[in-house]
């Protein structure tokens, strides 16, 4: 990354030239240290500003349902992936989201499976593709990293367990729905599920509403909103 090489050249530096002028090796080293924080946040700051002012763009037409004007628009931010850990993961993430919603799931499949592990959404998407096509064991690898990387989301314990259940894999549903209502307790949905389990009832998965029809399992009915991708909701991340 550009702004690692950058901040260590400048920490170094820096860091020479006050142990020329001081002589002494702890002072060097706090400058140097300095340097590279500083130019860190500074240049993290400005490229965080340039990522949401893109992703604010990129909403706005997905919401005007401009779906290639948005695919353009996050493209064109591979640009700072140089600058910054995780851009092209977070792009790619966020164009398969819109892809997938659009039903054009092979061509969403490359951009989800080298998305960010932290976007619950599309890790969601990206299980659920694997799961119609009877790819059980790479749905479950999917879905365990989906949950390790955003335990407190209780949508993802319910799917993992409805799929789990539709396998017949009931004990493994238990275990999932068990372990997400310890990590978040007061989530009733999840709750319902746990329940539904435990009485050898089917998980009611359509409670979570526009959020599954988004998966396309299932027919979206006529005048429901998509969920679409969950742009703001979630923070873009810089490490």
């Amino acid at each position: 990354m550009f702004t690692i090489v950058i901040s260590a050249f400048s920490g170094a530096l820096f860091g020479l030239l006050m142990f020329y002028i001081t002589k002494s090796f702890i002072l060097a080293l706090i400058t140097g240290m300095v340097i590279v924080l500083a130019i860190n946040f500074f240049v993290g700051r400005y490229f965080l500003k340039k990522l949401t002012e893109l992703f604010k763009l990129v909403e706005k037409d997905v919401r005007s349902d401009k779906a290639e004007r948005a695919i353009e628009r996050l493209k064109e931010g591979y640009k700072y992936a140089n600058w910054q850990f995780f851009v092209k993961e977070q792009i790619n993430s966020q164009i398969g989201i819109i892809l997938y919603s659009k039903k054009r799931m092979e061509e969403a499949l490359p951009y989800l499976q080298k998305g960010f592990q932290k976007n619950w959404l599309s890790m969601a998407m990206l299980a659920t593709y694997y799961y119609k096509e009877k790819q059980y064991d790479k749905m479950k690898d999917v879905m365990e990293k989906a949950i390790k990387n955003s335990p407190k989301e209780g949508f993802l314990y319910s799917l993992y367990a409805y799929y789990l259940q539709s396998i017949n894999e009931t004990e493994k549903a238990l275990e999932v729905l068990t372990n997400g209502n310890k990590k978040v307790p007061l989530d009733e949905k999840l709750e319902a599920a746990l329940e539904s389990v435990k009485n050898n009832k089917k998980i009611k998965i359509q409670n979570y509403g526009n959020l599954w029809l988004q998966l396309n399992i299932e027919k979206i009915p006529q005048g429901a909103k998509p969920y679409h991708m969950h742009l703001m909701n979630q923070k873009i991340r810089r490490r």
